[in-house]
């Protein structure tokens, strides 16, 4: 039963901070908010204690918190012993997360712009000052855009086919706010995998800079990061020209544009203490 308005009055402040207690579990007030399907407006002033929830709204936020009806009007101090994350109930399956995490990351009409082929550059895992080069295609594939990367094999990755010049990846472009995301994988072994974050600019930027997650070709498996350029070079090329060109190139070979060697030098600026993206 809703609790009466004598003790609304009388333990306001015990509800207000047995309510924010709760929402502190979450990661902000406004998930609370959109999974319980309540205002954000109206739930902060049931946070201030200015209005109270009516019979319904109540108990939508007992039963989401997994509390008995009179919980939230427990003295703060009692509430605050008793009540653990674990009472709240459960997350949404792992399905819909995942739905969620689609209809937020991937879409190919709002990223139909970004179609074609591109140089890729980063300096290679494998030590040493040298420049990789890769071929990336961007394409639509079943409302998606999703990726094609060609790069020469160069006797390092133990899972790839030696008969081949080249290896493949696969994967998916996305946008997470108004930044772009690529997850790859090995076509082969199918055991790795990168991510590469980027900053667009829209077609009128044929640069996108960024940083590339990845593990390494070599025995040691190495985590990584590196600043990566991908170079816009049209969407149709002469194929068997550009995989010609594919491979990794000394710093001062000419045909690695100067702007795009600073722009994927791993160096940190004077009081910088986070490993970031070059976007300007």
């Amino acid at each position: 039963m809703f609790p009466p308005q004598l003790i609304l009055a009388e333990r306001k402040d015990d509800f207000c901070a047995n309510l924010q207690l709760c929402c502190d579990h979450y990661r902000s007030v406004s998930e609370v908010c959109r999974r319980l399907k309540i205002n954000r407006q109206q739930f902060n002033r049931y946070l201030a204690g200015t209005a109270f929830p009516s019979r319904h709204n109540y108990k939508l936020i007992s039963d989401f918190f997994g509390l008995e009806p009179e919980h939230l009007f427990m003295p703060s101090s009692a509430f605050a012993a008793s009540f653990k994350p674990r009472t709240m109930v459960e997350a949404e399956p792992a399905s819909r997360r995942w739905d969620d995490l689609r209809r937020a990351v991937l879409g190919l009409p709002q990223l139909a712009e970004y179609q074609g082929f591109y140089f890729k550059y980063f300096y290679t895992y494998l030590g040493g000052h040298r420049i990789k080069r890769e071929l990336v295609h961007w394409y639509g594939s079943e409302g998606m855009l999703v990726s094609s990367v060609k790069q020469r094999y160069l006797g390092e990755d133990e899972g790839a086919d030696a008969s081949s010049a080249f290896i493949t990846y696969r994967g998916i472009v996305g946008s997470v706010g108004d930044r772009l995301i690529n997850i790859d994988y090995h076509r082969g072994t199918g055991r790795e995998v990168s991510t590469m974050f980027l900053y667009p600019r829209g077609r009128k930027s044929r640069r996108m800079n960024g940083l590339t997650v990845s593990v390494s070709h070599g025995p040691a498996r190495a985590i990584a990061a590196a600043r990566v350029v991908m170079d816009f070079i049209g969407t149709e090329i002469d194929r068997r020209v550009a995989l010609s060109g594919l491979g990794s190139y000394d710093l001062d070979d000419a045909s690695v544009p100067a702007t795009i060697k600073r722009a994927v030098l791993n160096d940190l600026d004077p009081g910088e203490t986070l490993f970031a993206a070059r976007h300007r």
